[in-house]
């Protein structure tokens, strides 16, 4: 049978909604009877796709969602609205000069799946009507249009439960059982999963715990929050938190530590954007990280905690700097 390898921004509410409704079109409107193999990626320090890219899209047919381009001619399909979308110059310009109409950008979308939608619509002729809440939903949660910072935090929606629970981390097997679902039904439908109920209970209460720690952790300076998580096991956690605790919260900088990596959090408070806006993404280039202009991130392998406070340390010093506001007085490196 024919097979495509179907790789998406894993962790990610985006990244799980743009894989599910890809999947769909592609078996409606490309090639029916289709095995898809779905691949969770993550960023890291370096090339995602490894030093082959080739070997990586092994299928007869391979599409990215929501993650970083590939020149590779095997691959065949990709969306992504990432200003960190490109990771070499050469890579944009061998986007550009596709001819396919099977690949597309936009960084100003609010979500991939929206772009998606739109795109598959517009272009080849796909019925994503039956998406709309989808849809509705990935604009909101990708680019934190949250009606309040307790929306975000609170969870009362099965939507953001889901995201919640995605951030989480989740078995590759649930993964592919909730892409196949959001495509076939509706998120309702995903958040009623068996397996999705038994670790929503847990997660939920573990989430009210998290508020707490970081109540007690977080240190704001001159409009930026910094908490350092790196020695508790809270590596999953709800990024809007800062902005509930501080609502005068310009940025937020978190360090987390994992068994599989050492991050560093950066974002914009969504509910009152500074202005002007440091881009995070390229703020956290240097550090071989990337994201968005509001969001952003560094990953760094797990033996490498010490790194990621250093980055975090130098992050945060340099959005102290620009910050204008000093709800805290002056703060220097002492305070992170």
């Amino acid at each position: 049978m024919h097979k495509l390898q179907l790789l998406y921004h894993g962790n990610c509410f985006d990244g799980l909604v743009s894989a599910a409704i890809f999947s769909r079109f592609y078996r409606e409107k490309v090639r029916p009877q289709t095995e898809v193999v779905y691949r969770a990626m993550a960023h890291r320090r370096g090339d995602p796709y490894g030093t082959d890219h080739d070997a990586t899209f092994f299928a007869e047919d391979n599409a990215v969602m929501d993650f970083r381009y590939s020149p590779s001619p095997r691959l065949t399909w990709w969306c992504d609205h990432h200003i960190s979308a490109f990771l070499r110059a050469e890579d944009r310009s061998h986007f550009e000069s596709d001819t396919s109409g099977r690949k597309c950008f936009d960084p100003s979308a609010p979500s991939c799946a929206g772009l998606l939608g739109r795109w598959l619509s517009n272009e080849h002729r796909f019925d994503t009507r039956r998406y709309s809440d989808h849809l509705y939903w990935a604009d909101v949660i990708d680019s934190a249009r949250f009606a309040s910072p307790a929306q975000a935090v609170e969870l009362k929606e099965p939507p953001l439960q889901l995201m919640a629970l995605l951030e989480s981390g989740l078995p590759e097997s649930l993964l592919a059982e909730l892409i196949e679902t959001i495509g076939a039904k509706t998120l309702h439908d995903a958040h009623s999963l068996a397996p999705v109920q038994r670790r929503l209970a847990p997660l939920l209460e573990r989430h009210h715990q998290t508020i707490e720690v970081m109540r007690e952790r977080v240190r704001l300076g001159r409009g930026v929050a910094f908490t350092d998580l790196g020695d508790t096991d809270l590596y999953a956690f709800n990024k809007f938190i800062p902005y509930y605790l501080h609502p005068e919260t310009r940025y937020a900088v978190t360090v987390t530590a994992s068994p599989t990596r050492a991050k560093v959090s950066v974002g914009s408070n969504p509910f009152d954007r500074p202005d002007p806006l440091v881009n995070l993404a390229e703020l956290c280039g240097p550090y071989g990280g990337g994201g968005h202009a509001v969001v952003a991130a560094v990953s760094l392998p797990p033996d490498e905690l010490d790194t990621a406070r250093r980055a975090a340390e130098e992050i945060v010093n340099h959005l102290r700097n620009a910050s204008c506001t000093s709800p805290m007085g002056p703060a220097g490196p002492a305070d992170v």
